[in-house]
């Protein structure tokens, strides 16, 4: 009733309504009751059946709430939601390029959460599904995220799915598409920060942005025990490190000004990364991380910052 009574009295194609939505996700979301976050996720539902203009913005910042590493009841469940309207309103899905490569990204990445426990099984399913898919379809619009792409790939290539996937992207690309020649044009294309930026919440990320922005070198400690305590403390968020890796390289570049002056490097986070993983599988994925712009980087297209 409320939400019919919105949309007949908006004037702006409801473009308030969706910006002070993205507002509380961005700033607000952590703090809100169970029922809240529910009212939320409906509301974006209906959006989207309305096909209202900008409901793929908000689509997305939905996703960047989805934490990396953490399989807690409260993120499973936004997981899920999201996935069951992207997977009920896939003609909708279909009309954003941004959105389905944003939506393979993100899911892509959580497969590798969900992989292994017996009771994520049926969601971890869907979204091999989803992702497989869209990749299937809509490669090219896939192929806007970059080598990073490959990466995730990787993570997810013993899944039967995926592994009938990289037969086709190494010995058949244009089975995917036309325009597709091979496995090296992925990894010459780099991620847009976005992408990167989109595995963070908002949270990590302003917290990330902090420690290298306003903390001096030597007194990082209390900061880094923090985010250890919040983020990076049970065994299944040792997956997050890779995302915190490739955001720091590919996202964080520091002014020549905060260079030369004692605030925390980025070698230091990531060295603290590195140094305090504790399962030998994310530590390798970690190194891949930090290497993969260096491995590919070309002096004409890449910024010197990413290595």
């Amino acid at each position: 009733q409320c939400y019919r009574d919105l949309a007949l009295v908006s004037r702006d194609g409801m473009n308030i309504v969706l910006n002070k939505i993205n507002h509380i996700l961005m700033e607000k979301y952590l703090k809100l009751q169970d029922t809240c976050r529910t009212q939320l996720v409906w509301l974006l539902r209906e959006l989207v059946k309305s096909g209202v203009l900008g409901a793929d913005g908000v689509c997305m910042t939905f996703m960047k709430q989805i934490a990396g590493g953490d399989v807690t009841a409260k993120n499973i469940w936004l997981a899920e939601n999201v996935l069951e309207i992207l997977t009920e309103q896939r003609e909708w899905v279909l009309k954003s390029s941004i959105l389905i490569a944003m939506a393979v990204y993100t899911y892509l990445r959580l497969i590798v959460d969900h992989h292994g426990t017996p009771q994520l099984q049926v969601l971890r399913q869907k979204e091999v599904d989803f992702c497989i898919s869209l990749l299937r379809e809509r490669f090219m619009d896939c192929f806007m995220i970059g080598r990073d792409l490959v990466r995730l790939l990787q993570n997810v290539a013993r899944i039967p799915e995926f592994e009938q996937l990289w037969k086709d992207i190494i010995h058949n690309p244009q089975v995917l598409s036309a325009q597709f020649t091979g496995v090296l044009q992925l990894l010459q294309s780099r991620t847009s920060r976005k992408f990167l930026a989109c595995r963070l919440t908002p949270d990590m990320e302003t917290k990330l942005l902090f420690m290298t922005s306003r903390v001096r070198f030597g007194q990082q400690k209390r900061y880094q025990d923090w985010f250890q305590r919040q983020y990076l403390s049970t065994p299944d968020s040792q997956s997050l490190r890779c995302d915190l890796i490739r955001y720091i390289c590919g996202v964080v570049h520091p002014s020549n000004e905060v260079l030369s002056s004692d605030i925390l490097p980025r070698w230091a986070i990531i060295g603290w990364l590195l140094t305090t993983c504790t399962s030998n599988v994310a530590a390798s994925n970690a190194k891949l991380a930090l290497f993969y712009d260096w491995l590919f980087f070309n002096p004409e297209k890449d910024s010197i910052m990413n290595i």
